[in-house]
């Protein structure tokens, strides 16, 4: 017992027998319930009627494993100890196995870089403001079966029931997607899962997850054999079946333990607090006028040493005593520029801190060599959400390959026909998305439905409730231009749907020519373009050549 009294792991014991191994619930803690669980779970119609009997309890052998302790979360010396020799080390001792003390350089990076911070927020707030939706599995080009219809159902009925307890710093299903976005920019992550079983409406009692809390870096490691697991000593054991959720993201090939989003920026980061001091220096030194005494000839030592003292201790203070006979002289500096060293070595870290997580610069200004002022900005806001995107794949892939799974098995004792979570974006489009679909309008015909969920466009009551389009040529689906469109000098738009009239005698003409393949080839590559800035450049100099 002395032994296992100094792990990192605290193992909680069980009640009913309170001088259990403390390895036997990490190693063997969904036994009880898995052997419970060998046969599928039964059909809806075949479940009980009767209200559950131990609803909201514990299920056995799935109890909480870690007990978190404060006084083992920070082993960091101060920051004013940390170089660039001592980040070099830190940086290397992570490859070797030490990811902790890696976890807290990153988490003093986001304490005391606040653009790092805002960048974390920035990308954190895009992918939490996406809207979460389940879909059921269904085999390719076939609809879902009824039993897949259901386990879809309780997955979200199991997700939807989380009933963390705050004052335990515990996660519902939108923080425990927030902690899994922590792993995007540290490199990994781990949450431990608490379950409960609960009543679920028809669906009857279920076994679902009640909360997930973070684990600190300390409580796992990488074994010898390269596999992550529980640490207890300095032994790593496999983790416990359902109980933890690893995330891992790598920004590079290799082990995650050196693939770390933020491991660039260590070095500026540390460059950017040297910079801060000598910047602090630098508007001490020359925020102030020169001081400027002069004392007679024949002063005593201790005479100059009073006018010394007073000239290096008078500071900002608008008075100072000096001996009969010294003069006092305020010199101007003169203005320093509105530009230092330090403060482009502290403007460089930000710009980098926000092009290597969001693809931005620092404000989206104006730039000539990347097109400059709108466009530009349209170009940055594409990239952006384009990273808020794959952070958002990257939360849902965590929760579809060990969450979800999970809840099937302690339900229904297989993950056969998983369905799967997903985090939609809800950006209404645009006036520059808009005119995009009106012009494709004219090539193809569109989904109506589509379009009103693309602009959040509710469905007529009925035909009071209704606008009138102004002419029969704007209403969609519009006929595609077919090669005799455009003809007569116009951009096809015109008489779109006009009936041509038989004996025109430019009709005759218009037969004996090749159809114009050239301007179709170039309408369909126009219309592939998915940057909408681009393409309308592109369809503006298309209709300059007609």
């Amino acid at each position: 017992m002395a032994k296992t009294a100094k792990s990192s792991v605290t193992v909680a014991k069980r009640a009913s027998s309170p001088r259990v191994n403390r390895q036997t619930p990490l190693q063997n803690a969904a036994t009880p319930l898995q052997n419970a669980l060998k046969a599928k779970r039964a059909p809806s119609s075949q479940k009980r009627g009767a209200p559950a009997q131990n609803q909201s309890s514990e299920p056995a052998g799935l109890a909480r494993i870690l007990r978190p302790q404060a006084s083992q979360r920070w082993t960091m010396p101060h920051i004013a100890a940390i170089t660039p020799q001592y980040v070099e080390m830190i940086l290397r001792g992570a490859l070797a196995g030490d990811h902790a003390r890696q976890w807290e350089l990153f988490d003093m990076m986001l304490d005391t870089w606040p653009e790092l911070a805002a960048c974390r927020q920035e990308l954190a707030e895009g992918v939490m403001a996406q809207k979460i939706t389940y879909s059921p599995f269904c085999e390719d080009g076939e609809p879902p079966t009824d039993s897949a219809l259901e386990r879809q159902k309780l997955v979200s009925s199991a997700m939807r029931r989380m009933q963390p307890d705050v004052c335990a710093d515990e996660n519902d299903l939108n923080d425990t997607l927030a902690d899994i976005l922590d792993g995007w920019f540290r490199g990994v992550v781990c949450l431990e899962t608490d379950w409960f079983r609960t009543r679920a409406g028809a669906l009857g009692d279920i076994i679902a997850p009640r909360a997930t809390f973070f684990a600190h870096p300390q409580y796992f490691a990488w074994g010898p054999d390269g596999r992550v697991g529980l640490r207890n000593g300095s032994v790593v054991m496999p983790f416990p079946p359902h109980k933890f959720l690893l995330g891992i993201h790598k920004a590079k090939a290799g082990s995650p333990l050196g693939c770390a989003t933020l491991r660039p920026l260590a070095w500026w980061w540390c460059a950017a607090n040297f910079a801060s001091d000598w910047l602090l220096n630098l508007a001490q030194l020359f925020g102030l006028p020169f001081r400027w005494a002069n004392h007679d000839v024949n002063a005593s030592q201790e005479t100059i040493d009073s006018i010394c003292n007073m000239l290096q201790n008078m500071g900002s203070a608008g008075w100072a005593a000096f001996p009969a006979g010294t003069t006092l002289d305020l010199k101007d500096t003169g203005a320093t520029g509105d530009r230092s060293p330090q403060g482009d070595l502290l403007d460089r870290a930000d710009r980098y801190a926000r092009t290597l997580l969001l693809g931005q610069t620092l404000s989206g200004s104006a730039d000539a060599s990347k097109g400059g002022g709108k466009a530009f900005g349209s170009v940055e806001a594409d990239v952006k959400n384009k990273r808020i995107d794959a952070a958002a794949r990257y939360a849902c892939k965590v929760l579809n390959s060990q969450l979800i799974p999970s809840i099937l098995v302690l339900n229904y004792g297989d993950r056969d026909e998983c369905p799967c979570i997903d985090l939609v974006s809800e950006r209404q489009a645009g006036t520059e998305e808009a005119q995009r679909d009106a012009a494709l309008a004219k090539l193809f015909p569109l989904s109506i439905k589509q379009l009103r969920q693309k602009y959040e466009l509710e469905e007529p009551a009925d035909e009071e409730d209704s606008t009138k389009p102004e002419s029969a040529e704007t209403m969609l689906p519009i006929t595609p231009i077919t090669p005799t469109d455009g003809e007569n000098g116009n951009d096809g738009m015109d008489g779109m749907n006009a009936k041509p009239d038989p004996a025109d005698p430019a009709l005759e003409a218009e037969e004996e020519e090749p159809a114009d393949s050239e301007l179709m080839a170039k309408l369909a590559h126009i219309s592939a373009i998915t940057d909408d800035a681009l393409f309308a450049k592109a369809l503006s100099d298309l209709a300059a050549t007609l």
